[in-house]
């Protein structure tokens, strides 16, 4: 994923658990044919598939804990380390598939997202606006929709978008809209063509949805949802 004010890189974190090399390509068509990388290696491994670049810093789940790291990759640094309070970690409260996906960090239109659930909110999914500088929480809404239920989860203007499912015949089925504090059920078919999602993000400046199926990366169009 990445950001508005960032050159169309493409950053590439392989696996969900313990990892902490993270590979920068120049490109889209670099990363295709694996050519023109740098590496990055993480001073603290990572958990689960939630990661974004924002402004050219890469924010991820520290491993092992509800701990948010901003590490800047042109100093090769980490910039902030902060804890996201009573965040759900190690499989608490994962997407429905696993893969120690407690914690999902989202960029849109708007700025920084953290999508994760705590013990206060029942294991409901729980969305909170973050500053990028200091990564203090600035306003969360709880969004009432059981995460363990989820398969993935993406944001576009403020809008949360969740998935019934991270198998075949997966459904964009809730969105919950921060600017009115208010949910609806959707209907919208999601085509999930490889039959297991392990991440899905929206990068605004593509206006794609970026998401990693059984081994593959699809990029879909997001045209369709200028209709709701």
């Amino acid at each position: 994923a990445s950001s508005p004010l960032s050159p169309p890189q493409v950053w590439y974190m392989d696996g969900y658990y313990k990892g902490r090399r993270v590979l920068e390509f120049r490109s889209l068509s670099d990363f295709v044919s694996g050519q023109n990388f740098v590496q990055h290696l993480l001073p603290h491994p990572w958990a689960g598939t939630g990661h974004v670049v924002y402004n050219g810093s890469l924010y991820y789940n520290k491993y092992q804990s509800n701990v948010a790291v901003k590490y800047h990759f042109r100093s090769r640094s980490v910039l902030l380390q902060r804890s996201l309070p009573g965040a759900g970690y190690n499989n608490t409260f994962p997407y429905s598939w696993g893969g120690y996906s407690d914690i999902d960090f989202m960029a849109d239109e708007g700025g920084l997202w953290v999508v994760y659930t705590t013990n206060q909110n029942a294991g409901n999914i729980v969305v909170s606006r973050v500053d990028p500088g200091t990564l203090e929480v600035l306003r969360s809404w709880d969004t009432g929709y059981p995460k363990r239920s989820a398969g993935e989860a993406f944001i576009i203007c403020g809008t949360l978008y969740v998935t019934n499912s991270h198998l075949a015949g997966a459904k964009i089925y809730f969105a919950y809209h921060t600017n009115s504090s208010s949910y609806e059920y959707t209907d919208i078919p999601f085509h999930n063509q490889y039959s297991h999602i392990s991440m899905l993000d929206y990068n605004p400046r593509e206006r794609v949805l970026y998401t990693w199926n059984n081994g593959h990366q699809v990029l879909y169009n997001v045209t369709l949802f200028h209709v709701i």
